[in-house]
């Protein structure tokens, strides 16, 4: 554990184990004195709570830490982010919660340091919210992918766009695409949506003619009853990059101890069997 983590865990707990001494010493001291008078001992058992009960939800909150996706935890990736964090944070001592919101709440949080950072977004995605930092150690390589309905329309880069009059939709919150799309697609032919089964139906019925997203999303919703047998297909693949955890700045001293505590994880060959655990499919190798 980085020495600043470590000095504060052992002074909230020095702290904590010496109010809750002197307090017992106090008990027993008036308790023992007081035993005739009812009200007296109530008062000092009172007192007790009011001493120990703040300085120990103190010393526990040093020791959790949220971290916040919009995935559901229900869902392939949000599993296996659950499993792979929970496992580092333990490593360093840390409890890990699992905070889940829309993706531009999301934002919103980290950026202000209400959370303390969020779960997994693409390597860039400080450029624009300098507030938090990358934890270089990737959870998965990924990228995004473009669905089609219709067999013959293939594309390979945000480029491939460019002079085309495709519908295009994408999920609405989701930075790369809300970033790229508008570069190659003209205004009126992009349009958000709010959730990837959104995005597909209107390829199925054909008010759209492509939905672009993160691989995670577009394969586990790809898999699902209602699509599997579906004519949707893969069109292409726009980007790939590696995603990362990202730690508010005030998290700056643990982020290398959390990158080698992730190289260790991989080494160990538990990255394989958290995916195997949580059923996640990829696309990306």
């Amino acid at each position: 554990m980085q020495p600043v983590y470590k000095a504060r865990k052992v002074g909230a707990c020095i702290a904590w184990l010496s109010e809750a001494m002197l307090s017992i010493d106090f008990i027993n001291a008036n308790v023992s004195m007081n035993m005739k008078n009812p009200i007296r001992v109530f008062i000092v058992l009172l007192s007790l709570q009011l001493i120990i009960i703040p300085s120990a939800m103190t010393f526990a909150a040093e020791n959790r830490m949220e971290i916040v996706t919009d995935k559901s935890m229900d869902s392939p990736g949000g599993k296996f982010l659950n499993l792979i964090y929970t496992e580092a944070f333990r490593r360093l001592g840390i409890t890990f919660v699992y905070g889940q919101y829309p993706a531009k709440r999301c934002s919103l949080l980290s950026d202000s340091g209400k959370v303390d950072g969020e779960l997994s977004r693409i390597y860039s995605y400080n450029e624009i919210h300098p507030n938090v930092i990358r934890v270089e150690e990737p959870h998965w390589t990924s990228g995004f992918i473009a669905v089609a309905a219709a067999p013959s329309l293939n594309l390979d880069g945000w480029e491939s766009l460019k002079h085309t009059d495709y519908m295009v939709n994408y999920r609405r919150g989701i930075k790369g695409c809300e970033t790229n799309l508008p570069k190659v697609v003209i205004p009126a032919n992009l349009e958000r949506v709010n959730s990837v089964t959104q995005g597909y139906k209107k390829l199925l019925r054909g008010r759209s003619d492509l939905f672009v997203g993160a691989e995670l999303n577009i394969m586990s919703v790809l898999g699902a009853d209602e699509f599997k047998h579906s004519k949707l297909r893969i069109a292409g693949v726009m980007e790939q990059f590696t995603a990362h955890v990202f730690l508010h700045k005030k998290h700056k001293a643990l982020v290398p101890r959390l990158e080698s505590v992730l190289r260790d994880i991989k080494r160990e060959g538990l990255y394989e069997k958290y995916r195997e655990n949580a059923n996640l499919i990829v696309y990306f190798k």
